[in-house]
């Protein structure tokens, strides 16, 4: 859904007098593109988060904090020149947005658009064997923390001490491998597909071509295999038996969602609000500057509704 503003019309009024409007868009389209619109900068689309989510999410530790207000975050540090592959926000966690909002404060002069894909539409398009051993096996997400190349450990659960990590995760169902505070690896098994009995219907809904090592731009993969053995590079993904997922699967996997996929060209100022439960979203390669900000919000534990 899109919608249009006017000169001076403050975006985050537009939100909150029309939420029940916006409500329903995000569950027929998945998200609302608002263009055109008075943001206020910064401040002004914190404003706007929390007027189109409940409450926001003040923890994560996947993206760097852009403001003192901890609500509002960079988008995800990755080279320009490369796609950032569709995914469903901490979907490979146990705690994930329903919510999550895009704001652009400068487009690229060249590419950068955003890109979306309808879980719901992906399982259609699914071949019917893939579907149902993703369906019934869900995925195993392993990742260790390597100093330099991701978040750490630290900054990714908010701890201190592995003490502290251990404590935290227990109830989770994370299993936590290691042998000093430099070495730590984090496996959790969830779901490849997002039931959502509330709406009667369900969502392809996971992180398979951000972990699987076939699904790394061959540049990327290069420089990891001249350091690490695959079976210990930083992130991975299997089947939640513990079987390795097939190349050819990831491929059609990375087909299906481009076939489910549109792309949103960006405009400064736009706020985009993504239903994450639904829509897996991406980043095409761009030249030039770029800056977006993000925000998350009404957050799911897994194994609730």
């Amino acid at each position: 859904m899109n919608i249009k503003g006017t000169q001076g019309e403050s975006l985050a009024n537009w939100i909150k007098h029309n939420r029940g409007d916006i409500d329903a868009a995000l569950w027929s389209d998945g998200y609302v593109l608002f263009r055109g619109f008075d943001v206020g900068g910064l401040a002004g689309f914190e404003e706007c988060a929390g007027a189109a989510c409940n409450t926001l999410y003040k923890h994560y530790g996947d993206l760097p904090l852009a403001s003192a207000s901890e609500n509002v975050y960079f988008a995800t540090p990755y080279p320009k020149h490369l796609e950032i592959q569709f995914h469903n926000e901490a979907s490979h966690t146990h705690t994930w947005p329903s919510r999550q909002l895009f704001f652009c404060l400068e487009p690229a002069p060249q590419g950068g658009e955003w890109t979306l894909s309808d879980g719901r539409k992906v399982l259609e398009a699914m071949p019917a064997e893939m579907l149902a051993r993703f369906r019934e096996q869900g995925l195993v997400y392993r990742r260790r923390f390597i100093r330099g190349l991701d978040a750490s450990w630290q900054q990714f659960f908010k701890v201190n001490d592995l003490q502290e990590l251990r404590e935290k995760m227990a109830p989770t169902g994370h299993e936590i491998d290691a042998p000093s505070e430099n070495d730590v690896t984090v496996s959790f098994r969830t779901h490849a597909v997002l039931p959502l009995p509330e709406r009667g219907t369900e969502a392809w809904f996971n992180q398979i071509l951000l972990h699987h090592p076939d699904a790394l731009p061959q540049e990327v993969g290069d420089l990891l295999r001249k350091h690490f053995p695959r079976d210990k590079f930083p992130r991975t993904v299997f089947f939640g038996d513990g079987s390795a997922i097939p190349a050819e699967w990831v491929r059609k996997v990375d087909e299906v969602l481009t076939e489910c996929s549109i792309r949103i060209p960006t405009q400064a100022n736009d706020v985009l609000l993504v239903n994450n439960l639904l829509m897996a979203h991406g980043r095409l390669p761009y030249a030039g500057n770029r800056q977006i900000r993000v925000a998350l919000g009404d957050m799911r534990t897994h194994g609730t509704a």
